[in-house]
């Protein structure tokens, strides 16, 4: 059976946590670029896919099968890596691992990330609490990530996993929050290994031409 794979995004890093993972599966997937500057993500098209109006999305069309949805990143990396057997282990203490960091991407380095972003960027109002308040949150996170990558090579142990795809497009935003790489050495190690990966650079360059700003 043939599985055909779209893939709805923007230059986001959720949007790239997706294509990472599609890449280094090595899949083959078409893209359709959903602008969330002008808004398209509210598109009818799109909330048919999604009704909370987000990207990325994932379509799946096998032969002879409905169609298979799905949204919120960490869904989808879950989704691809179970169904492919590769970057997430299927039992025991290494899955258990996985998961956990794989929460700590989404829950903790994505919001804290968005947040900062947020208030020393695009807020039309800077109040100098809130942008306190946001750099140190993202202080917190990456120390936490630096203390773990000061252990082990990776988020979830010996191996590379979807715990490092998850976390990795937003630490490559590191700039929203003002933050220098180079006061968490292990996690700037960490980031520049996963960089040279043909796969990383690959997933980090779709939609191919866009740039989120």
């Amino acid at each position: 059976m043939t599985t055909r794979r779209h893939l709805y995004g923007w230059a986001t890093p959720n949007t790239h946590r997706v294509s990472i993972l599609l890449e280094e599966l090595g899949l083959p997937y078409s893209v359709t670029g959903v602008n969330i500057r002008a808004r398209e993500q509210f598109a009818p098209e799109i909330l048919a896919l999604n009704p909370f109006g987000k990207v990325p999305i994932l379509v799946e069309e096998t032969d002879g099968a409905p169609p298979l949805v799905l949204f919120e990143s960490g869904a989808i990396l879950i989704h691809l890596a179970e169904a492919h057997g590769r970057f997430l282990p299927g039992a025991g203490v290494a899955r258990a691992d996985t998961l956990a960091w794989l929460m700590v991407a989404l829950t903790g380095v994505g919001p804290a990330t968005a947040q900062a972003h947020h208030w020393l960027g695009l807020a039309p109002e800077k109040p100098d609490p809130a942008q306190a308040y946001a750099r140190a949150v993202v202080d917190r996170v990456y120390r936490f990530l630096d203390g773990r990558l000061a252990e082990v090579p990776y988020l979830a142990g010996t191996d590379i996993s979807i715990a490092d795809f998850a976390a990795y497009p937003w630490v490559a935003r590191h700039g929203w929050a003002e933050r220098d790489l180079a006061e968490t050495p292990h996690l700037a190690a960490w980031f520049a290994r996963l960089g040279q990966r043909p796969g990383v650079r690959a997933g980090m360059a779709v939609p191919e031409g866009v740039v989120l700003a």
